[in-house]
């Protein structure tokens, strides 16, 4: 992936724009600087007592002018400098959305959100400040000491010897100002992670009573941003005052130098208040260049962030107009083969160890194993939302590694263990995926199916009512929608991890009947602790606590491994609490009937 080129990816078409607000700029400059010479003018013409008309009305015009010029320069630059930030947050956004999933959680959601957000904005400052601000503020400088130069050379030695001292001041201040924003951008980063962290979690935090202990480590995280925050803070803050000092030590230097040239008839007046009003001019420009250079650290430390989140490897693009290359060449070929495959964690301990197994290409298949054994793993592989360390893993008949991304998850849906909904309407998270999204009749028959029909019926907007905000919905109703999601793609696979974990006795046995269906025509792979789904599996992998995998039916299982009797033995079907959203106990689901492969949406 690309990194961040600023000319190239920010400013496409905006070239133009930020070329005229730069020249703009420098014709402000140009009209302010003339106006200590149209000065010079107007005390040239008192002490002759001539009229200053003339003069005067140049220099309202050369004033008023630099003035419109300039906010018509700001003008165009703020709309260039907000298009670039749009245009960086939605690549940002695009390759967040295509980092894989270890990457995500390695990096911090809070941290990656900080750098969208907050990071892009900085940014902003980086294009103003470097490519228009600092330069023509550089340029006005030199051209003003040019000018002073040809009024007075002996005055202008004099200016820039106590201007110096603070130009090298300023030197030190803005390298260090560069250590600082990174510190700065750091801990905004790490609080933007805890506290996203924290809200997450924030039902349990209540529930726990944990508020107070969560405010002190948010305090803490707070308190490293203030402390990272007030070093630069001072800095730009002193940056205003040094310049202003060094500007009255000049002003008092040149006019104990002028004041005795003048009296000795070296010096007219006319030539000192243009020199001392080009001296007071001097001040603008070298606060603005000042400022520029702190601001040009601080944009350049959000340039290496970004930089760094749009070189992180993503995921290959999904091309979702490809057509599918690859069918099922018969009942009896294998879904999902594994072939010594292992993966391990982060932290290098082997969830899998060398598991093969194979999984039919219909029939309901269930993963079996304990906590922690790699039944989830093994769906995010089959997905390929995680990558395995060793071994191959097949998907119907071919590499997983040789599937386009896009293509292999149309085959295959993936229900997560938490049910995930968007923040959306119950439309948009029922249509995720589909290319062409059903009507009102066969959504609401994929929620019949689950039973929440009527509940959905009953919200506010229906189908259109959004949800993930005041309008939430269970754990249970989630699973539900989340399944009937699945009912409502063609895939070939269906992988659902824990899918009845926070239903209650009703909702189950509505979930268990549309699975059934499911299988009837597919191959169905499910994670789950529930006696009753393993026993309604036509092919069983049992995970073992040393990473391997073995595969048969329930009943030679329990003959042969001991592991496996321990796991059925005396399990126990906990129902989910009650519902927010109330579902009828009469309600049934609409019996479907088994039959071929419905075509798919193209």
């Amino acid at each position: 992936m690309p990194g961040l080129r600023i000319g190239q990816d920010l400013l496409r078409g905006d070239r133009l724009l930020l070329a005229l607000a730069a020249i703009l700029s420098l014709a402000s400059a140009a009209a302010s600087l003339t106006v200590p010479w149209l000065a010079m003018g107007v005390t040239h013409a008192l002490t002759r007592h001539q009229a200053v008309t003339q003069p005067a009305a140049g220099m309202s015009v050369a004033v008023l002018g630099a003035a419109g010029l300039q906010a018509l320069s700001g003008w165009l630059l703020a709309g260039v400098g907000e298009r670039a930030v749009l245009r960086l947050r939605r690549r940002a956004v695009g390759h967040l959305l295509r980092l894989p999933v270890r990457a995500v959680r390695d990096e911090g959601t809070g941290s990656l959100t900080a750098r969208v957000t907050s990071d892009a904005a900085l940014l902003r400052l980086l294009i103003e400040t470097g490519l228009v601000h600092l330069p023509v503020a550089l340029i006005a400088t030199a051209a003003t000491l040019t000018a002073m130069v040809v009024i007075d050379p002996v005055l202008t030695l004099v200016a820039v010897s106590a201007l110096g001292l603070a130009g090298a001041g300023i030197a030190l201040m803005t390298n260090r100002m560069k250590h600082l924003a990174a510190a700065q951008q750091r801990a905004l980063g790490q609080l933007a992670q805890s506290l996203t962290a924290h809200l997450t979690a924030l039902v349990t935090v209540k529930a726990c009573r944990y508020e107070r202990e969560a405010e002190r480590k948010l305090g803490h995280a707070a308190d490293d941003v203030r402390s990272a925050c007030l070093p630069t803070s001072r800095l730009q803050g002193l940056i205003g005052p040094v310049v202003g000092l060094s500007q009255q030590v000049a002003v008092l230097t040149v006019a104990l130098a002028a004041g005795q040239r003048i009296t000795q008839g070296e010096l007219s007046l006319a030539t000192f208040s243009g020199f001392f009003l080009l001296l007071l001019h001097l001040t603008s420009p070298l606060t603005v260049a000042a400022l520029g250079l702190g601001h040009l650290q601080i944009g350049r430390i959000a340039q290496d962030r970004l930089h760094h989140l749009l070189t992180l490897p993503a995921e290959p693009e999904q091309d979702i107009t490809a057509p599918l290359a690859l069918s099922l060449v018969s009942p009896e070929a294998q879904a999902v083969t594994f072939r010594s495959v292992t993966f391990r964690l982060p932290h290098g301990k082997a969830v899998l160890d060398h598991a093969s197994f194979h999984i039919p290409a219909t029939g309901l298949t269930a993963l079996v194993g304990s906590s922690g054994a790699g039944k989830s793993t093994v769906l995010t592989l089959i997905n390929r939302l995680a990558q395995a360390d060793h071994g191959e893993i097949s998907i119907l008949g071919r590499p997983v590694s040789d599937w386009p991304l896009g293509e292999l998850r149309r085959r295959v849906t993936y229900v997560d263990q938490q049910s995930t909904l968007i923040e959306g309407t119950v439309r948009e998270n029922l249509c995720l995926g589909l290319e062409q999204p059903p009507g009102d009749e066969e959504l609401l028959e994929k929620l019949q199916k689950v039973g929440l029909r009527q509940a959905v019926l009953r919200l506010p907007q229906a189908l259109d009512t959004s949800l993930g905000r005041l309008q939430d919905v269970s754990g249970g109703q989630r699973q539900r929608l989340a399944l009937a999601r699945a009912l409502l793609t063609d895939s070939d696979i269906v992988l659902l991890d824990e899918p009845s974990s926070h239903l209650d006795g009703i909702s189950d046995r509505l979930v268990t009947r549309a699975v059934d269906d499911l299988a009837a025509t597919r191959c169905v792979i499910v994670a789950s602790h529930r006696l009753s789904t393993i026993r309604r599996a036509r092919h069983i992998i049992l995970l073992t606590e040393d990473g391997t995998a073995v595969s048969d039916s329930h009943e030679s299982l329990l003959t042969r491994s001991n592991h496996y009797r321990e796991l059925t033995t005396d399990h126990t079907v906990i129902s989910a609490g009650r519902s927010p959203l109330p579902t009828p106990p009469t309600e049934s689901p609409v019996a479907s009937t088994p039959g071929p492969h419905h075509p798919r949406r193209q």
